[in-house]
């Protein structure tokens, strides 16, 4: 009998700690039909533009996808290559490392569908002296440029790394019509 109770209470147990046990939400996907991609992140993000130059002085437009979510920042940005332009992945990363302010701390070649790509790791700070990383993954895909990005704090990279992954690793290029 007293095995019997001890199987009961240690199943009522285990039942119970795995029903308080939350499973993480489940990340939605994001398509954009004008940008032509799709990616899985935790909520939906804000919509919006900015204006761009080039070293010339002629304007684009960027496009932006932008979702703050607990101690991340998750960015997919794109541009179509201004006529008669070529981008430069090497430029690309320089400019956005001086943006920063940042230190390159990795940089690898990457691909997405035989298109050339960038993975970059930079470390830098806030103008009160937060420390964050900024994860990100350039693509340029027939004359138009994806930036995603991830941004966390420093302290918080291991928990970071693992949703920078889930979110660069789902994104995909969808096909022209």
């Amino acid at each position: 009998m007293k095995k019997c109770v001890t199987a009961i209470l240690l199943i009522l147990t285990t039942a119970s700690f795995a029903l308080s046990v939350q499973e993480p939400a489940e990340w939605i996907k994001h398509s954009s039909p004008e940008g032509r991609y799709s990616v899985l992140l935790p909520a939906q993000p804000t919509i919006g533009t900015q204006e761009s130059a080039t070293a010339d002085g002629e304007k684009f437009t960027q496009y932006k996808a932008t979702l703050v979510e607990g101690n991340g920042v998750y960015l997919i940005g794109y541009f179509d290559c201004v006529a008669g332009t070529t981008y430069s992945l090497d430029k690309g990363r320089d400019g956005m490392v001086e943006a920063v302010k940042g230190t390159l701390l990795s940089e690898s070649a990457i691909s997405l569908g035989g298109s050339p790509g960038r993975e970059l790791k930079v470390a830098a700070r806030t103008p009160n002296g937060t420390e964050f990383i900024l994860s990100t993954r350039i693509y340029d895909v027939d004359k138009r440029v994806y930036v995603l990005q991830f941004v966390s704090p420093k302290s918080e990279d291991g928990n970071g790394s693992a949703k920078a992954t889930r979110f660069f690793d789902s994104f995909q290029v969808t096909k022209i019509r």
